[in-house]
């Protein structure tokens, strides 16, 4: 390949003035140390010296900034490197919409290579004034989808060195110069400009600008989540992990297992990650440059970090990781144990204590996260760490599932055990059983250890704080309230309804409080879906407050958190990795009337009702509040004396039914007809009382479904079973809701199409065979059509609720309506009172 013979060194080391060194520009590595000359120009003598023994021949680097000699003497030349198409197209944005790369090139020096013509440039101006160095976008594009332009600026001979024209890249190609070899000249105030114009791409890109006094400190380099990408200086962020690596773990790990831990890192933090050769370059200059400083570094540099790490190792219990591989310690603090995730704000300041304890100084964040970062590391490559389940709030082991556990997430890190055989108050567990976020829980009191006569009268004081509708809602409420202390089992939906001023909302605070109290008693929702799961992950129980109705959205959610299915969001916008949510959480919902007709959400829900308080009897809420706080640990007393009881009962009984037919929540419903016998009820009162819960809310399904309610009515008139296309039955049912419900045939509740309707039926099937008829969409007939198939079961008449007359029809669209039996012709007031003779 031929090197154009317009350019050469001479061009810009005597035509332009700046410094230019002799390079391998094919693999990018100088010929000498252009450090030496950032600062200082190279003298003719040395520049010549470098040209008689070839030394360009390999490529050629510039210095960017000061200018030494030539016409633009004491003037700083500024490079914009560009890398890819995203920064040319932002760049461009800069200088108006019509503009290309080849105009800007009329104008001043514009530098590419043609295999990449459209995604890289160097682009040149002479300014008066430096430009601030920038590596790179830190930030995040305003759009997940959406690339992040690639630019750096380097304007003085500190910020490095250009590869440049007529070297050859990496592919092959050489870099050209597009357009004029005259750099276009900006006083101060244009040069103030061009930086205020870039300033704009960072700003719109990012977060914050990566000039030379905002670059990423130590700690945010380790930070997990911190990741660059091609063309944003990813060489120097790497070189400088490798410097701390090396400096901070030379006296306690081997070369090689530094050099490891900075491969991971490589391919961790850099996207793409840089290729081996690259690599081994970095890590050569790292080591260079540890060796050449070793002896300038400071003696307070040089603390004792394996002295340091031995002695929090020490006051370690265990190490080990949770379900998600998130890495924990249970550690001594004061007299209590604790289990606290190594990259937590808590495990830091612990580190942080125990240097200045031994050092009388403090160590600086950059350290505490290298240490951290070390400490991981070493886990990850230890076989021999365990892996614990943690739970929120209340657990149990697989070694003992007839143990309860319950966090009392106070600051000794007290935990309630409850068995067969008793309950009592743990100190100093050493067992890893709970997570905490400490921002969220508060602490709970300690429970009553008073009679459990005492306890148990505490509890129907309590009951006696909910204005509850009937007997009926108390026993049910009960139930469910101790059933929230069963770890690891599916718990109904507590849905709350009543007119208002039935304190509902006060009802849910306490039920929270009593059962997992947190900085947040009750909440709305988010119509962000992580900030959802973020409040289900951090909360045992979720209750929201004031719902007026639930989008089919947040339904689809709220089932699946009952029932323990996985969530997910992206780690960062910047990677492919995953933060996982696994968790079974109770959750409870507060409306005047039923907040949602979802049969997949009313089949796990149980209602309570409220009536709204008299006027004689309010009471002000601080008055409530005081008794209530004089009673929680009494309540709490009787609900561990019932757990103990149920526990019991379930090792007497191990071979006994306890529900004939199970629920949709079977377990739920399984522990409350045990709960309830051991609260005192009778045998199968809690199961009767869910059982005719369920059918209630099912009940409601139907009156709010006209599909439903219209396929009741029309399989009234039917023996056993009904075959046909969508399009038949959606006609068929139209005459029935003509008749029954006319204003809602043109209404958004009615399907307008075939389609519609099967979606509509299979929102109500699991309610339709509650009443008797099994509806199956879906199939197709012997000639491939699409047909829906009603079979009725059990008898079920609907002719006292509504008057139907099967041989009256709509004509088309109009308000016209006739008779199958005769001439007769109606709107539909008329038409449904018809007799025929």
């Amino acid at each position: 390949m031929t090197v154009p013979k317009t350019i050469d060194p001479d061009f810009w080391f005597y035509t332009i003035g700046v410094n230019a060194i002799p390079a391998t520009s094919m693999i990018k590595i100088p010929k000498v140390e252009w450090k030496e000359w950032q600062d200082k120009p190279i003298p003719k003598e040395v520049y010549e010296d470098w040209k008689k023994s070839s030394a360009f021949k390999a490529g050629c680097a510039i210095i960017t900034g000061l200018i030494w000699r030539g016409e633009f003497k004491g003037k700083y030349l500024a490079c914009i490197d560009i890398d890819n198409a995203k920064g040319i197209e932002a760049f461009l944005s800069k200088f108006g919409k019509t503009n290309t790369l080849e105009k800007i090139a009329e104008n001043t020096i514009v530098e590419q290579h043609l295999d990449a013509k459209d995604k890289k440039a160097h682009v040149y101006f002479v300014v008066e004034k430096p430009l601030s160095k920038k590596s790179g976008i830190d930030g995040p594009p305003n759009s997940l989808d959406q690339e992040i332009p690639a630019i750096e600026v380097k304007s003085e001979g500190k910020h490095g060195i250009m590869y440049c024209s007529p070297s050859v890249h990496k592919n092959g190609h050489p870099y050209q110069i597009i357009g004029s070899r005259t750099p276009t000249v900006l006083n101060e105030e244009q040069s103030e400009g061009l930086e205020y114009s870039i300033n704009q791409i960072y700003e719109e890109f990012g977060p914050t600008i990566s000039d030379s006094n905002k670059s990423p400190t130590i700690q945010d380099l380790f930070k997990h989540d911190y990741v660059k990408f091609e063309g944003n200086n990813r060489h120097l962020d790497l070189l400088r992990m490798m410097e701390s690596l090396i400096q901070r773990n030379k006296a306690i790990m081997s070369e090689e297992e530094i050099k490891e831990i900075s491969k991971r890192m490589n391919q961790e933090h850099f996207k793409p990650p840089l290729d081996e050769k690259e690599f081994e370059r970095q890590w050569k200059d790292a080591k260079n440059f540890i060796s050449r400083n070793a002896e300038n570094v400071e003696t307070t540099d040089k603390s004792n970090i394996p002295d340091l790490l031995e002695s929090i190792k020490k006051r370690w219990l265990q190490v080990f990781k949770d379900q998600f591989n998130r890495y924990y310690v249970t550690i001594c603090i004061n007299d209590h144990i604790e289990c606290i995730p190594l990259d937590s704000d808590r495990f830091r300041k612990i580190v942080q204590k125990e240097y200045y304890e031994k050092e009388k100084k403090p160590l600086n964040k950059d350290r505490v996260s290298e240490i951290v970062s070390l400490l991981e590391t070493q886990m990850i490559f230890d076989e021999k760490v365990e892996k614990f389940d943690l739970s929120l709030r209340v657990a149990s082991r697989k070694a003992e599932p007839s143990v309860f556990y319950y966090d009392l997430t106070n600051l000794d890190w007290d935990i309630v055990k409850i068995s067969s055989g008793g309950w009592e108050i743990i100190k100093s567990n050493k067992i890893p059983l709970f997570k905490r976020y400490e921002t969220n829980c508060s602490q709970q009191v300690i429970p009553s250890s008073s009679s459990k006569q005492d306890n148990e009268k505490g509890f129907i004081h309590f009951l006696r704080l909910f204005n509850l509708q009937s007997n009926d809602d108390k026993i049910l409420l009960s139930v469910y309230l101790v059933s929230l202390f069963i770890p690891n089992i599916s718990k109904a939906i507590l849905v709350v309804k009543g007119d208002g001023g039935g304190a509902k909302t006060t009802a849910f605070k306490m039920l929270k409080r009593i059962v997992d109290p947190s900085s947040v008693d009750n909440f709305s929702f988010s119509k962000q879906y992580n900030d959802i799961i973020q409040t289900l992950e951090h909360q045992y129980v979720v209750f929201f407050d004031n719902i007026s109705s639930i989008s089919n959205y947040h339904s689809d959610l709220l089932c699946k958190a009952v029932t323990g299915a996985g969530f997910s969001k992206r780690a960062l916008y910047t990677d492919d990795g995953d933060i996982v949510y696994n968790f079974k959480r109770c959750i409870g919902i507060n409306g005047i009337n039923l907040v949602t007709t979802r049969a997949d959400f009313l089949d796990r829900s149980l209602i309570i009702k409220f009536k709204r308080i008299e006027e004689n009897a309010r009471r002000k809420e601080q008055d409530i509040e005081r008794e209530f706080e004089w009673l929680k640990p009494f309540v709490l007393g009787h609900i561990f004396d019932v757990l103990v009881t149920v526990l019991r009962y379930r090792e007497e009984h191990r071979d006994e039914k306890i529900l004939e037919k199970l629920p949709r929540m079977a377990d739920f419903a399984e522990w409350g007809e045990i709960i309830s016998r051991c609260l005192g009820y009778p045998e199968n009162k809690f199961t009767k009382l869910y059982s005719e819960n369920i059918l209630e809310q099912n009940d409601e399904v139907i009156e709010s479904s006209p599909v439903a309610e219209a396929i009741l009515i029309f399989m009234d008139e039917r023996n056993s079973e009904w075959n046909g296309s969508p399009t038949q039955l959606h006609k068929e049912l139209g005459d029935v809701i003509d008749q029954i419900k006319p204003e809602l045939r043109r209404s958004n509740l009615w399907p307008k199409t075939s389609s519609e309707l099967s979606k509509k039926i299979n929102e109500v099937t699991p309610n339709l065979k509650a009443k008797g008829i099994d509806a199956i969409t879906g199939e197709r007939d012997t000639k491939g059509g699409r047909i829906i198939k009603l079979m009725k079961k059990t008898e079920y008449s609907v002719s006292e609720k509504r008057d139907f007359n099967s041989h009256i029809h709509r004509i088309g669209y109009t308000d016209r309506f006739e008779c199958d039996k005769c001439p007769l012709i109606d709107d539909i007031h008329h038409m449904r009172n018809h007799i025929c003779v």
